[in-house]
This record gives structure tokens, C-alpha cells and sequence, in this order.
């Protein structure tokens, strides 16, 4: 949730560089990011973004990437459904960062299904 901003990509944007952030407070030195924001993975790989209406987030996350072993990849929504659960749950918050100890209900099995969908695809993607 941004007060006052109904755009998607800095909301995409924004909540990259929070997870970015708290990966780095867990000390998490090795990370996999999917995104399935394909503009958000261009321009956070781009090496040239200069006159973005967001270039300094953009600045700020990849100065994030710079000091961790963090890949980062572009997923289809189907791939990656734990995002769509959260990103619905975030909706219904006006809070602008929560947090949990545990994954809530419902996210397990969704949890399940895209992990079962990424090492199908890296499965397929290696066959010979």
C-alpha cells in the first residue's frame, strides 16, 4: 500500500526494494527473486536507466543487488501464485510494510505449487 499512488510499477518497484531490505537485515547473503513484473526486471537489469519517472528506486535497488549474491528473473503470474495471494492480501492493508513470522493461511499449498513449477521448468529447460 503507497498513500496516495495508484501506480502498479512503483508499487512493484517499491515492494522489491523492502524485500531486497529485509533480506539484507536477515543477514540473507544468497537470494532468488521472481518477478512477474517483466517491466520491473527490465529496468532493474538495464544498465542505463537515466530519466525514469522512478530512476532513483531503481538506483536504490540496484545498489542493493551490488552487495549480495541476489539473481533475479522474470516469472508468469501462473509461476508464481504466492506473490498474487500476497499481493491481494496487501490490497486489503493500509499498512505500508507488514511482516510475519510465519506464512499465513492458505499460502502453503501455493507455496507448494511454485516450487513444483519452477523445478518443473528447470527440469524441462535441461532435458536433452
Amino acid at each position: 500500500f503507497i498513500q496516495g499512488s495508484s501506480d502498479i510499477l512503483l508499487a512493484e518497484l517499491y515492494a522489491i526494494y523492502k524485500d531486497l531490505l529485509l533480506a539484507k537485515d536477515m543477514s540473507i547473503d544468497e537470494l532468488v527473486c521472481y518477478s512477474d513484473s517483466l517491466d520491473c526486471v527490465n529496468l532493474i537489469k538495464d544498465l542505463h536507466v537515466k530519466y525514469h519517472i522512478h530512476v532513483v528506486l531503481i538506483q536504490d535497488i540496484k545498489e542493493l543487488l551490488s552487495q549480495t549474491n541476489v539473481s533475479f528473473y522474470h516469472t508468469l503470474r501462473e509461476e508464481n501464485q504466492c506473490a498474487d495471494f500476497f499481493a491481494k492480501l496487501g490490497v486489503s492493508s493500509v499498512a505500508d510494510f507488514l511482516t510475519d513470522a510465519s506464512p499465513p493461511e492458505g499460502v502453503h499449498d501455493l507455496l507448494r505449487n511454485d516450487t513444483i513449477c519452477e523445478l518443473s521448468f528447470f527440469v524441462n529447460s535441461f532435458s536433452f
